[in-house]
């Protein structure tokens, strides 16, 4: 009774709340794999240009399919029952050629044969974004499409947490993308995550003027995110810091720095 009543009150919710949530519940699990199920958020900044994908998934590396970032041109996190990584690459390629983040999903969709089994979000370089949630994937599924970013989910514990990953997105207005991206995934897993719980993590944003923030956890037992942040607090030290000062940017391609042999601990 508890469940069915939850998901009474989340389709209230996304009724309310407006047209930008989109599931399909009609599918045959009889020919799901349950291993590559994910929960991404993508986003981009339009006051420093970054963008960037943050993902998590109840199996193994999911840092090796889902994220394709591209800075100046835009963002593709590819997901799903049978993850399509090919879209990553062919996303970025026809949205550095100028097309909008709706018009590169109809293209990937329309070409692929196999969409049903696929979800991904998109993300242009002008922050507008789109989405795709083949009904061929596990429930619970959802993607959300705001403007900057978006949300998708497949194979989660609950619907609701697409929503609860957007609201800590937006809490964390001022704060860098890639801190606002790693607080909503700390929520979506808080709040249940995958429903197998989460074994792997990845977090890739591009900024104009800083390194890369390029971070992943291929495998870990429990509180995955937690490792992931783990990580990235280690590239926040001062030896870490020091290499990072020296490192080349986007606008600054020739920079360097004082070489030094000091050690990260």
């Amino acid at each position: 009774m508890q469940s069915i009543l939850s998901m009474v009150l989340l389709h209230l919710s996304l009724q309310i709340s407006g047209r930008n949530y989109f599931y399909d519940d009609k599918f045959d699990r009889t020919v799901q794999n349950k291993s590559d199920m994910t929960y991404s958020i993508l986003a981009s900044d339009p006051k420093t240009g970054a963008i960037g994908v943050a993902t998590a998934t109840g199996s193994v590396a999911v840092g090796g399919f889902v994220p394709h970032v591209r800075f100046g041109v835009g963002a593709v996190a590819t997901q799903g029952a049978f993850t399509n990584w090919l879209h990553g690459e062919n996303g970025l390629k026809l949205l550095k050629k100028g097309h909008s983040a709706e018009a590169v999903r109809d293209k990937l969709v329309k070409a692929d044969k196999g969409a049903a089994y696929r979800q991904f979000i998109i993300c242009d370089r002008w922050g507008h974004t789109a989405g795709h949630t083949g009904a061929a994937n596990l429930d619970e599924k959802l993607h959300y499409c705001g403007e900057q970013f978006a949300v998708a989910g497949n194979m989660l514990d609950s619907q609701a947490i697409v929503a609860v990953m957007r609201a800590a997105f937006e809490v964390k207005t001022g704060a860098p993308l890639h801190e606002r991206l790693l607080h909503a995934m700390s929520e979506g897993e808080r709040h249940g995550g995958d429903f197998r719980g989460t074994h792997s993590a990845a977090i890739k944003v591009q900024y104009a003027d800083i390194p890369p923030v390029d971070l992943r956890v291929d495998w870990s037992e429990k509180s995955c995110i937690d490792e992931l942040r783990v990580l990235y607090e280690k590239t926040q030290s001062h030896a870490y810091q020091s290499f990072l000062q020296g490192v080349p940017t986007y606008q600054n391609p020739d920079h360097h720095g004082t070489v030094s042999d000091e050690e990260v601990k």
